[in-house]
């Protein structure tokens, strides 16, 4: 049995047409933009910040702090008065301003201590 032309055409043109629509849709695009920025500590210690912005009104700010160690965390935008703060809100903060970055963590007395001060590293000399 012989297929007509008409339907070896169909099943392409869906397929060529499915990602026409997804190409131009908002649905198809990626939920985050990454935007990654190396920092380094007044003792030479450099960690990669990758900033996750959303591109939809339906997620978070975040960032994942990248250690020399291999080690990495996640951590959400939480409020901040000047500046981007990020927190678990338990045992790290990241906090930028401008080029810079604190990192902080509990001092045991119900408070946070800075732990690490940052100036971001310009993208020419992050290599």
């Amino acid at each position: 049995m012989k297929t007509s032309y008409f339907l070896k055409f169909i099943p392409i043109s869906f397929f060529t047409l499915a990602a026409v629509i997804c190409l131009l849709s908002s649905s198809c695009s990626p939920a985050y933009e990454e935007i990654e920025v190396v920092y380094q500590a007044t003792d030479g210690q450099r960690i990669t910040a990758v900033y996750h912005n959303p591109t939809n009104d339906e997620s978070e700010f975040s960032v994942t702090l990248k250690f020399p160690s291999g080690q990495s965390v996640t951590l959400n935008q939480g409020a901040a008065a000047s500046g981007v703060r990020y927190t678990d809100d338990k045992t790290l903060v990241w906090w930028t301003k401008g080029g810079g970055a604190i990192m902080m963590k509990p001092d045991g007395k119900n408070d946070w201590e800075i732990t690490g001060t940052y100036t971001e590293i310009p993208m020419h000399h992050n290599r």
